[in-house]
Order: C-alpha cells, then structure tokens, then sequence
C-alpha cells in the first residue's frame, strides 16, 4: 500500500540468533505430533538401540513401524533421547516410558520389540525387553536380523576365516595411514585399474565382508605389486 521500496524494509532486519533454530523445532515437533497421533488406537512395533557419536554422548533411538488408515506400512523415527546416566535397562525403560505419558500413548497397543543381543536389551530377567513387557503384555521380542547375520557370519570354516583374516590385514595395512592410501590410490591410477581403493569390512553389514573379497580379489595384483615394493608382501601372503 505504501509502495515496493517500504515493502523491501522488513527483508533487511537480520534475524535473530535463534529464528532458524526455534523454526526446525517447531518443524519437529509439528512431525512428531502427526506421527504420535496416527500412532494412537493402532497397533505398532519397536526397534530400538542405542548409540554413540564421535563425542561420545549416548542416544536411546527408537523407530515405530505400523498400518495408518489408509492401509499404508508406516515406518518412521519415533524418538532420540540422550542418555545422561547409565545405559542399564531400567534407565532406557524410563527414557521411553517417559516419551509414552508425554506422548499419550498406552502400551497395550505395542505387538512387536525388536532389539540387539546385549544384556541390557535382551535379558530375560532384568532387560529392556523385560521391562516393556512386563506393560506392554502382548508384545513379542524378536532379535534385531542385521545382528544376527552378523553373529551367523562370525562362524565361518576355517579355510574361509584364515582368507578372511589375510585380507582384512592387507587392507588395514593399505589405508593405516593417510599418504599410504594416497599411494595406492596413485598406483593403481598410473596402472589403470578398475577400481583405486580398497574397502574396509564393518562386522555390523555382514554383506560387506563379500564386498571387501570381491574389491581385494579385483586389485590383487596391484596389491601385490604395491605392498612388494613396501617389503610387506612376505608377512601379509606367506
């Protein structure tokens, strides 16, 4: 009303120092309140763990898998506690039973718990599994599959255990440190190789170990080369 150049004003005041920050958190709790409403009168499961960051601080993380109305599988973040205390089981019961009387949600309608195998989680007597349900009476407990595979995948033959060992080592040795890897990276670039590095195993992804063989078997001959030329080759392929 007042014309373009008034109009243009308001878009030079600067922000706050906490605008952006008070907008992402009422986002999430805009999301949170969708979520737990569409949660309330339904049937859902549990998947949790807990984790560590680069820091160090401990999070109790849950996910919730259930049917909406609209017969559609739902399977979304239902919380990220930080954990300031012990990681026992009665505190991470706390954690979540706390979330489920803020968030009015009743343990009745909670049919499945999906964990790791550790004591805390998995106990029968005094684990997290116990405690939700000794409220949560139809609840069943089932052991998280990425952690089973990988504890199916720790027996293997000893034939295949020893390749396995060679070659986690071969690679460990490659990429210990910084200006080794770049070397290789830069030799196997001056040879045209398919590939210019090597891929570590993670004993959580099972499927990886496969991948790491199947890389490592693709350069064996530049690793060969390359750790012959480090007077390595003798230790790590005797």
């Amino acid at each position: 009303m007042i014309g373009k150049s008034a109009a243009q004003k308001p878009k030079a005041v600067p922000l706050s120092n906490n605008t952006i920050c008070r907008r992402i958190d009422k986002i999430s709790d805009d999301i949170n309140d969708q979520l737990v409403a569409k949660m309330r009168g339904n049937e859902f499961s549990l998947q949790l763990d807990e984790a560590t960051t680069s820091n160090k601080d401990a999070y109790l993380i849950c996910y919730a898998r259930f049917i909406d109305k609209d017969d559609n599988i739902v399977e979304d973040l239902l919380l990220c506690k930080p954990i300031l205390t012990n990681c026992r089981a009665h505190e991470l019961f706390a954690l979540l039973n706390n979330f489920f009387q803020e968030s009015n949600l009743e343990w009745k309608y909670c049919v499945d718990l999906c964990t790791d195998g550790p004591r805390g989680m998995s106990g029968r007597f005094s684990g997290l599994r116990t405690l939700v349900q000794g409220v949560a009476v139809n609840a069943k407990w089932t052991h998280c599959l990425i952690h089973r595979e990988a504890l199916a995948s720790q027996q293997l033959s000893g034939d295949l255990n020893g390749v396995l060992e060679v070659v986690v080592k071969t690679v460990k040795f490659t990429k210990a440190r910084p200006l080794k890897a770049r070397l290789f990276q830069r030799f196997c670039d001056e040879l045209g190789a398919e590939h210019n590095n090597l891929l570590f195993c993670c004993n959580e992804r099972w499927l990886s170990e496969g991948k790491v063989l199947l890389r490592v078997y693709g350069l064996r001959n530049e690793i060969f080369t390359f750790l012959n030329k480090k007077k390595s080759c003798t230790y790590y392929y005797r």
